[in-house]
């Protein structure tokens, strides 16, 4: 449906710059964003505002590191789905994520298309081709 919502997403980064330019080329995609400029307001947005379709988490985030924030959201949402941005993922990384079932890495630097084709991917992993909430129109 032309005009329709692609699905809802939680964006966890610390750089301003990044997450804005990041959160408004996902809107223009038609996704609806909530943005986090920090671990705790991350947390603090998925408590207030999810599930989300898809969590877009940076590892080296000021207040709960990235692998902090997917831990206490998956203790309250095991099944979110959790998708990592970040420049470095470490072997301690990915060993405390697996355990988690965090396995979704996008590397940084990006490209827009590459962020838009991992989102589709996880979408896809389950088997969905729509976002777990149904969608709405925007507001104009």
């Amino acid at each position: 449906m032309k005009g329709s919502r692609l699905g809802d997403l939680l964006l966890v980064e610390d750089e301003h710059r990044l997450r804005g330019l990041v959160a408004q080329f996902l809107r223009n995609e038609r996704y609806q964003v909530v943005e986090a400029g920090d671990g705790q307001e991350g947390v603090n947005r998925f408590t207030d505002s999810g599930p989300f379709d898809l969590v877009l988490v940076d590892l080296n985030l000021p207040d709960f590191s990235g692998v902090e924030v997917c831990r206490r959201i998956k203790r309250v949402s095991p099944d979110q789905p959790i998708m990592i941005c970040s420049a470095a993922v470490l072997g301690d990384h990915e060993r405390a994520l697996a355990a988690l079932g965090v396995d979704h890495y996008l590397t940084k630097p990006y490209h827009p298309e590459d962020l838009i084709a991992h989102i589709t991917r996880e979408f896809g992993r389950d088997g969905r081709t729509t976002p777990l909430r149904p969608a709405a129109l925007p507001s104009l």
